[in-house]
């Protein structure tokens, strides 16, 4: 069984299509089936119920599943670990983060390491604060960058850094030119925030309402990209770290106003890793230059934590 056709199985078990999953490849629904088979032969059992409504997992995929995921990270990791033993600079490293910090942090963080680095290969993927730390503890990533991070022992919390909220805002906005900005003053302001499920809506919420007010924007975006394009042509304002819209504000296109209310609004964006896995090059360097990064942007409270690799 070629490693490939396993990682066709742990494709196929999420998308429950073959013909979706062969669109995704750009080949026929038969090579899809070909990859299955063999695995199918090699385990000695079926993997998957097929009938007109689709494909379903029988038990026996259930429990490969379970296993596939360790078994292909640590195929990976080794070949990572193989190529350092003969000073190849290459490698993949997978990391999943949250919407802001992945677009913020780890986008131009990894354009320019791919400058340094052109042989080292990366996997990003958005996911909420929970499912960033649910695919590190479980192997399924290398690092997980994200703010408003849940407690657990799960991982190896590499470094945190405290930053600070703020109003974000087009140049010409009417409150651009303020020092600082009120909670009344928020709440008159026509505002783009993601869904109440998000941590720094959660905040916002808990921050108006032990003040007596109630805060309701008028776009609710979970979407940076569209945040910021609302923003951006003027007609709403954002809360978040200045450093999640840096290329923006360095610009001219938006600003960042500080919150009278910002001490409420001091969190983290924290890099975490799996416990007891050993780094490879590739993470080392992405480790490296997030660590960079991550204190270049650290506000005026302390940094939590903080461990070079």
């Amino acid at each position: 069984m070629r490693i490939r056709a396993l990682e066709i199985f742990v494709e196929l078990a999420q998308s429950e299509s073959i013909r979706q999953l062969a669109r995704v490849h750009g080949v026929k629904p038969s090579v899809i089936s070909r990859q299955i088979e063999s695995v199918e032969y090699f385990f000695r059992s079926e993997l998957f119920d097929r009938n007109a409504e689709g494909i379903k997992l029988t038990e026996a995929g259930r429990l490969l599943l379970a296993h596939a995921r360790d078994m292909l990270g640590s195929v990976r990791q080794a070949q990572s670990l193989v190529d350092d033993l003969r000073g190849l600079e290459r490698g993949e490293v997978v990391i999943h983060a949250s919407g802001a910090p992945a677009v913020g942090i780890l986008a131009p963080v990894v354009a320019d390491l791919h400058i340094v680095h052109p042989g080292l290969r990366f996997q990003v993927h958005q996911a909420s604060a929970n499912e960033v730390f649910n695919a590190v503890a479980d192997g399924d990533a290398d690092l997980g960058l994200t703010m408003f991070s849940p407690e657990t022992s799960k991982v190896d919390m590499r470094l945190s850094v405290a930053v600070d909220h703020a109003l974000i805002v087009s140049a010409d906005h009417p409150l651009a030119a303020h020092d600082r900005v009120s909670l009344r003053e928020l709440a008159e302001t026509p505002l783009a925030l993601p869904e109440r499920g998000f941590g720094a809506r959660k905040r916002l919420d808990d921050v108006a309402r032990e003040a007596g007010m109630t805060i309701e924007p008028v776009f609710v975006a979970s979407g940076l990209a569209t945040q910021k394009e609302l923003a951006t042509r003027g007609v709403a304002g954002l809360i978040l770290p200045p450093i999640c819209c840096q290329r923006e504000i360095d610009v001219g296109l938006l600003r960042a106003v500080p919150l009278d209310c910002g001490d409420a609004f001091v969190t983290s964006i924290d890099l975490c890793c799996t416990k007891g896995r050993a780094h490879s090059f590739a993470t080392r360097k992405l480790v490296a230059a997030l660590t960079r990064a991550m204190e270049g942007s650290a506000s005026g409270s302390a940094m939590r934590g903080s461990r070079a690799p």
